[in-house]
């Protein structure tokens, strides 16, 4: 009776060791899976080759551990490069992007009897127009108030932006010409139509003491005329976008876009009268 009950326990374990042996199998006897056959076979028949064989699948798959982690570290450390690569060509992108400014910059027109005194934006107003910035160069450079500050546009032109209010020794704050503190003597270019731009905390101009009679359209640019005490006659302002409808006695009035986009502009070009820079 034991013995039957001994020889149906041996085949029970038979069966379970060759199931689990097939499922082995089908796992392609990996490392772990070879360490828990031969851990169970040890289990099941104690002997020394089983012990063996039980270190050798530990030892593999230790190493396999190893391989993961190493594998895992340097996929953290080309991650971190990859980064850092990429950092690095947002930096070059940059720096070449100022380079092709300074290359714009360096060919500006020279306008007679004034140096031109580069500089950059440093800070902005806080504020939705930007009517306001300080620029990164003051008394040291021979920079004072009422100085014109302009910009290079794409066809290679110079435009108004606006004049120095305050100069530091380091630094200067410029007021834009569309601050409202801002009022311009103007034409209209090719028409000697003598006005006045007045700045309203926009990206617009408002054009006053336009005649009556005179033939404004938009598309008309605005120009310096030769009554500014800031920027040279004919320096462009802006082109006229509209004519208002709304007529006094004797006068009418448009909007005009200026030709600079200030949440864009970094560099600015200080002109001043030659002698004055050190």
């Amino acid at each position: 009776m034991i013995n039957n009950r001994k020889r149906k326990f041996a085949d029970i374990l038979f069966i379970i060791l060759l199931a689990a042996g097939f499922a082995l199998i089908i796992a392609r006897s990996t490392p772990f899976v070879g360490l828990i056959k031969n851990f169970i076979y040890f289990v099941s028949f104690p002997n020394v080759s089983a012990a063996n064989k039980i270190f050798q699948y530990a030892g593999d798959f230790a190493d396999n551990i190893k391989s993961i982690v190493y594998i895992r570290q340097e996929n953290l450390l080309y991650k971190q490069k990859n980064q850092e690569l990429s950092d690095k060509l947002r930096n070059y992108e940059t720096v070449m992007e100022q380079y092709d400014n300074l290359v714009k910059l360096l060919n500006v027109p020279k306008i007679k009897d004034t140096q031109s005194v580069f500089a950059r934006i440093s800070v902005r107003e806080p504020g939705e127009w930007f009517q306001w910035f300080i620029i990164d160069k003051g008394s040291e450079e021979g920079l004072y108030k009422e100085l014109p500050v302009v910009m290079l546009r794409d066809n290679g032109q110079l435009c108004a932006v606006g004049r120095i209010m305050e100069a530091r020794k380091g630094s200067s704050k410029v007021g834009l010409i569309t601050n409202s503190l801002s009022a311009i003597p103007v034409e209209i270019k090719g028409k000697r139509i003598n006005c006045l731009a007045e700045g309203f905390n926009s990206n617009l101009l408002k054009i006053t003491y336009i005649p009556l009679n005179a033939n404004v359209e938009p598309g008309d640019e605005i120009i310096a005329s030769p009554f500014s005490s800031v920027f040279n006659a004919g320096m462009p302002i802006g082109v006229i976008k509209s004519i208002s409808k709304e007529l006094s006695l004797d006068f009418k009035t448009a909007l005009a876009e200026v030709y600079f986009e200030s949440d864009i502009l970094y560099e600015a070009i200080i002109l001043v009268p030659k002698g004055a820079v050190k």
